[in-house]
Parts: C-alpha cells; sequence; structure tokens
C-alpha cells in the first residue's frame, strides 16, 4: 500500500481519525511523510490547562471592576498555583506530580470551583473531535470542539493565547455531549499509532505514546464531565486557561 501523503514510498503507518465521535477514512503514511513522534505540537508543548466556574455576575464585575478581574486573571504562574495546593494538602512524599496534588485538594471541595487538568487537554481535544492542529474552528463550533479549544477570547491574556469563555448555554451543550460519550467509548478510540502520527502532546519528552500514558487521560475525563455538569446545574459560565 503506497503512503496517501507522498505517493511514492510502501505505507508503514496506519491511522483511523475520529471527528465528533464518527470514524473517519483511514489515513496510510510511510515513515518519511508521518509527523515526528518526538516533538509534541508546537502549540501543546509544556502548556497546561486549568477550567475555572464563575457565574455570568462575576464575570461582567470582572470587565469594569480591577479586583474582581484580577482573582480571575492576575499573574498566577503555574508555580504559585502548585504552591497553593501544597499548603492546603500538604506535601506527600512521593506525590510531586501537580495534578495530583491539585486534584487532592480540589476533591475535599463540593463543586470546586477550579479543575486541573494539567496536560491532557491536548490527548482529551484530539480523543473527543479527531483534531490534531488545534486551529480555530468554523463558527459556530460544535459542543465537543468547546470542551478545549471553544469559547470566546477575553482580554485577559494566557500562556497560550488568552484566556477563553463559555456562555452558560453553551455549557450545557457541553455538559449534554460529554454525557453521551462514556469512558469505555473514549478508551476505544485511542491509539498509539494515531496519538503518535499525529504529534500528540504527552508527559513523555520527547512525546512517545505508549497504551499506560493514556490512562491519566480516562483519569480525568470524568471529572472533566462532572465539572461541566455541575456548573450547567449551576447555571455558570466556565473560562479556559493554560499555563
Amino acid at each position: 500500500m503506497r503512503c496517501d501523503k507522498c505517493h511514492k514510498n510502501e505505507a508503514t503507518i496506519h491511522f483511523t481519525p475520529v471527528v465528533d465521535g464518527k470514524p473517519q477514512k483511514t489515513v496510510n503514511l510511510c515513515k518519511s511523510c508521518a509527523p515526528d513522534p518526538g516533538a509534541s505540537h508546537p502549540d501543546a508543548k509544556h502548556v497546561e490547562a486549568v477550567y475555572k466556574r464563575v457565574t455570568p455576575e462575576q464575570f461582567a464585575r470582572a470587565h469594569s471592576d480591577a479586583k474582581t478581574a484580577e482573582s480571575f486573571f492576575g499573574p498566577k504562574s503555574w508555580e504559585e498555583l502548585l504552591e497553593i495546593a501544597r499548603e492546603q494538602v500538604g506535601e506527600v512524599e512521593g506525590a510531586a506530580d501537580p495534578v495530583e496534588l491539585l486534584t487532592r485538594r480540589k476533591e475535599q471541595e463540593a463543586d470546586a470551583p477550579y479543575l486541573f487538568i494539567g496536560w491532557d487537554w491536548h490527548a482529551l481535544h484530539f480523543l473527543l473531535t479527531g483534531d490534531s492542529e488545534l486551529k480555530p474552528h468554523l463558527l459556530p463550533p460544535p459542543p465537543l470542539w468547546n470542551v478545549v479549544c471553544g469559547g470566546t477570547e477575553t482580554p485577559w491574556p494566557c500562556s497560550r493565547g488568552h484566556v477563553r469563555s463559555l456562555t452558560p448555554d453553551e455549557v450545557r451543550a457541553v455538559a449534554d455531549a460529554l454525557t453521551k460519550i462514556s469512558v469505555e467509548q473514549l478508551r476505544s478510540r485511542f491509539s498509539v499509532a494515531s496519538f503518535n502520527a499525529a504529534g500528540i502532546s504527552s508527559h513523555r519528552v520527547p512525546a512517545r505514546w505508549t497504551d499506560e500514558d493514556a490512562e491519566s487521560v480516562f483519569a480525568i475525563y470524568p471529572r472533566v464531565v462532572e465539572f461541566f455538569q455541575s456548573a450547567a446545574r449551576a447555571g455558570d459560565m466556565i473560562l479556559l486557561s493554560f499555563f
């Protein structure tokens, strides 16, 4: 079988993209045409993601009140957020992973206003949409696209562009779409070949996926679903920031 890109070399890498939950035509690539699995997507490298719930009233106030805006969008680096988690849950020997520390803290809170998903946002986006390029979607974007890359750009910068906001209606649409996708269905969409070929960012440096590497994505996914469901029930907005 010839490579779908150069039409010259023998194809040795085969993967099936998934777009909006529907398998697409299988892509067949040779080693020369496949993306380098040792390099993560440039827009995803060393970037971690956090969701924050706010009421529409709080969001509106942030546009006119500097103190409110500072509390939402001030220059809190990842290190500062990690330090807050350590102070509140205490250092645990062997628990140096930021996501683990922050998750332990947030699991102690009901309807926690934050959800840290760390490096797993790129993999989650790929599993939900089949997209690896992280380019702007034609408007209006589908609900599953909004989970990671959607929403409206705010005036407040973060390490990857600007903080983005989802309206209560968009949050409800995302919550409804996520409810229809189980962890088992998400797991069935994962393949080492497709992730490596697409250059999906991973916890490894260089990025080279294995079956075990995807377990953190499947572990965080139910928390993402519950976070959106809780926000939808409360009529909240969700802000997505990258650090």
